[in-house]
Order: C-alpha cells, then structure tokens, then sequence
C-alpha cells in the first residue's frame, strides 16, 4: 500500500469502506489527499465562473461598439471589429489622462435622461448622443473633445457611453431595450423630476 500514487489512494476512498481503508492503514492519507482534491476542484470552479461572469461582462461592454472579444491560448486576448480585424493593442501607446482634465462621467446622467424624456422615452444612440451634446457643448472642455487612442472614439461620446451602461446598472435606463437604442426606466423618471425639482 505504500507505493500506492494519489490518485490510487482517492479511487480506494471513494470505493471502499472506512473501516477496510483503517484495516489497509490508508485511510488518513487517502481521506487527506480526496479532501485536498475536492478543495482544488471547488477553486477551479470558482475560478472558472468568475472568468465567466468577467468575459461576459467585458462582451456587454464591446457590444456598445460592435466589437467581439475573443480568448485563444494561441493569442491571447483580441478584440476583434465588423471586418475581422483583431484591433486589441495595435492603435499605439494609450496614456491615461490626469484626474480632473476631462469632464466627469456623472456628470452626463441628467443630460441623457432629459433627452430620453424629450424624444419620448427612447431613443437611438447617435440620435441621445446628439442632442446630450446641445446641452453640454458650453460645459466640455478641450481634452472632451479629443479622440481616444484606442477606439478612435470622441472622448466625451465615450464617457457618455460608460455613463449609460452604469446607468442601466443602477436601474435609470432599461437593460432589455432593442440594441442600439436607450430607453428610460420609471426610476430614470422618478431621478430626473428630483434633479430638476432640486
């Protein structure tokens, strides 16, 4: 029983009764070694889901731009556009700007409800982001209007962009509304008659 390997030691654990393995004089060991095994499978779920949840979260994220992630082991992470076109890492050096230079994400949340509420309660995405651009043109400042390195998209777009999709997480927006369109939740309605009545 001595030279017995561990996965010999899990299958006599799982197989065979407690008092036989006491009897063998296995069965600390084999209990040991199933335990550890266990231990490590449930990590490795954890682990797993967690890419998971990630990877689909990183994928709601690129849908706002038509963009598909992808995970190979033979390349990594890409990124890849409508044309194929695996555009991850390839625009250049990005660089981060410094805090306080553009203007801040929250600051778009009352701008995109108004508009929802102004088209109705809906809207499609260049149609929102067009007139949330009327009404913050005098409040943008230089680096707002830039182009960001990776995407090549305006930046202030951008920050709306991201601003929505929290939105839609804090329940202002709605989640199941038609791709490429931005629609109001009742709790969106509720906010927006606050801020405008404070």
């Amino acid at each position: 029983m001595e030279n017995l390997s561990k996965e010999e030691l899990i299958k006599l654990y799982k197989t065979l009764p407690k008092d036989t393995l006491i009897k063998l004089g296995v069965y600390d060991k084999a209990k040991e070694l199933y335990e550890e095994k266990q231990k490590i499978e449930r990590l490795k779920k954890e682990r797993i889901e967690k890419a998971i949840t990630l990877a689909k979260e990183a994928q709601e994220l690129l849908n706002i731009y038509r963009l598909e992630l992808k995970v190979t082991p033979a390349r990594g992470i890409q990124v890849i556009n409508e044309g194929g076109v695996n555009i991850y890492n390839i625009t250049g050096r990005r660089y981060k700007i410094k805090h306080g230079q553009k203007t801040k994400q929250v600051e778009y949340r009352t701008p995109i409800l108004q508009t929802l509420e102004n088209l109705g309660g809906s809207g499609n995405v260049n149609e929102v982001l067009d007139c949330v651009y009327k009404k913050m043109k005098d409040f943008l400042v230089p680096v707002d209007l830039e182009k960001l390195p990776s995407t090549r998209q305006i930046r202030w777009r951008d920050t709306a962009i991201w601003e929505r999709y929290y939105m839609i997480k804090e329940g202002l927006l709605k989640s199941d509304s038609p791709r490429g369109i931005w629609e109001i939740s009742e709790k969106g309605k509720k906010y927006l008659k606050e801020q405008v009545t404070e």
